[in-house]
């Protein structure tokens, strides 16, 4: 890098300055020598600087890498494997802190009163022997080592006595009097001047030489040893541990064996929820989450049960609502009075000579038969982008917006009088009532919007298009489509209109022009 040579040049320029105008020349080149080496180094260590840096940075991608992967493997889990490793995990945890602070503590206290015998017996011993190696009396000692009782000391293997030539004249091992001891052993022991533990993997040692002192001159007599083996000392604490492991993992299984028993209850309700959601999403609104469970989710079926139950309510409700309405309150958010004026295509249905029909028929029978007309014309008029503004006794009000309007309209009122004669054959066949349908069709302006009070209004539209659609209808005879003359004429030349005349319309000075949509070319 540029900036960092310059400084460097001028850095060592200056020293060099410096180190020619000090008195001290030699010490002056020393120091000069030091710092330009401290300063390479730290050049040169940039490059280590960046590869240290650089493998921080893999390591650390790595380990988000693997924190990620397990990250998805926890999320992909179910519920109930969730709870059952969380527990698990936790009491293995838990067990293996209580063990190795457990094991931890009794080892370190077992080994600190191991070591406080151990110095007690060597001592105990070199007392002894000390006037019996200087008279080369050996019997006393082994008497004392006789009547030493091993269960006073936990874990002692052997000690013995030896004297200045490292025979061992006194064994707790009968076998082992009169043997030579090791020269590794005998160094050890005759260095001691007072007691030494060493430690090896598998055993605690303790030795002392035995010693006098005689014008100031150390004179050794010989030496003592006990031998401790960790397996012995260990055993009651390696017994402890397996009991703390094997109660841990029985707590583990009666654990998991609760978690599994309680997660069946927790997962049954979700399970149970889940199923809810998805029938109600099929359409099922007479679905409800049955538990008995009283925590969260048991407020959250509750929750789901009311959602259902209102859900259900506004589906009914919109059974009496025009989709217009429905569509009108989702984009307001809130009715309010007030209208627009709009394009539209408005259309009237009604059945002919339906009150001569009802009064020879049981009402029951009538609702049924009427029902049965007014349902095959919804459907129709829904499926030709129609919306039905309301039910007008035996008589259907509905509209069509948009560019092709018109055409939807009369393909509707064609198709209505096509499935009315088609349906009135059947019935007629097996002797039921027949009905017939007059419709009437206008396109123009209308104000739409909501007519009606604060507390009480109706979506719907108003104007002279819709009361000229209205007259027509009420003009239109069994089985006859009229139009106004504004649809004739956007209707295409595929679409055969016949003119009817000019026929005096109720609400209208002069006479209005009038046309026919005849049934035969559909």
């Amino acid at each position: 890098m540029p900036e960092t040579t310059n400084i460097w040049n001028r850095f060592t320029a200056a020293l060099k300055d410096g180190v020619r105008r000090l008195s001290l020349p030699e010490r002056g080149r020393r120091i000069y020598d030091r710092v330009t080496g401290w300063l390479k180094g730290r050049q040169s260590g940039s490059t280590i600087g960046f590869k240290i840096r650089r493998l921080w940075s893999k390591t650390v991608a790595g380990l988000k890498r693997v924190f990620s992967a397990g990250e998805e493997f926890a999320l992909g889990l179910k519920i109930r494997w969730k709870l059952i490793l969380i527990v698990g995990i936790s009491v293995v945890v838990v067990t293996f802190v209580i063990t190795t602070v457990a094991v931890n503590r009794q080892e370190q206290e077992l080994r600190a009163m191991t070591i406080v015998l151990g110095t007690n017996l060597v001592d105990g011993l070199s007392n002894v022997a000390k006037d019996n190696l200087l008279l080369e009396s050996y019997p006393p000692i082994q008497d004392y080592i006789s009547n030493l009782s091993y269960g006073a000391f936990p874990g002692l293997e052997y000690f013995f006595v030896m004297n200045r030539n490292g025979r061992a004249v006194a064994h707790s091992i009968a076998d082992s009097i009169n043997s030579l001891v090791p020269p590794e052993d005998f160094d050890r022991i005759t260095s001691a001047d007072s007691t030494v533990v060493l430690e090896t993997e598998n055993q605690l040692l303790f030795v002392q030489s035995v010693s006098i002192y005689k014008q100031g001159v150390k004179y050794v007599l010989g030496g003592t040893s006990a031998t401790f083996t960790k397996a012995v000392m260990f055993a009651r604490i390696a017994e402890m541990k397996e009991r703390i492991l094997t109660t841990g993992v029985v707590v583990s299984l009666l654990a998991i064996a609760v978690v599994y028993l309680f997660s069946t209850k927790i997962v049954g309700v979700i399970v149970v929820l889940s199923e809810a959601a998805r029938r109600v999403g099929e359409g099922d609104l007479k679905v409800a989450v049955v538990t008995r469970v009283k925590d969260e989710l048991g407020l959250l079926a509750k929750e789901f049960n009311m959602m259902v139950v209102q859900i259900r309510e506004k589906t009914e409700m919109q059974k009496f609502v025009s989709r217009a309405a429905v569509q009108m309150i989702s984009e307001k958010k809130e009715a309010t009075l007030g209208g627009t004026r709009r394009v539209i295509t408005a259309m009237f249905t009604d059945i002919r000579n339906f009150t001569s029909v009802a009064e020879s028929q049981w009402p029951e029978e009538v609702v049924v038969v009427l029902n049965h007309y007014l349902n095959m014309q919804t459907k129709i008029i829904h499926n030709h982008g129609g919306v039905v503004d309301k039910f007008i006794g035996d008589g259907i009000m509905c509209f069509f917006t948009g560019n092709d309007m018109v055409s939807n309209a009369v393909t509707a009122a064609t198709r209505i009088q096509h499935e009315v004669a088609q349906m009135n054959k059947d019935r007629r066949k097996n002797n039921e009532i027949a009905l017939e349908i007059g419709i009437g069709i206008a396109t123009g302006v209308a104000v739409m919007g909501s007519i009606g009070a604060e507390d009480r209004m109706d979506y719907t539209a108003i104007g002279d298009t819709v009361n000229l659609a209205a007259r027509l209808c009420g003009v239109a005879g069994a089985s006859e489509i009229l139009v106004s003359e504004t649809v004739a004429n956007r209707l295409n030349e595929k679409v055969r209109v016949v003119s009817a005349g000019k026929i005096p319309i109720k609400g209208k000075q002069e006479r209005v022009a009038v046309f026919q949509i005849p049934l035969e070319q559909a």
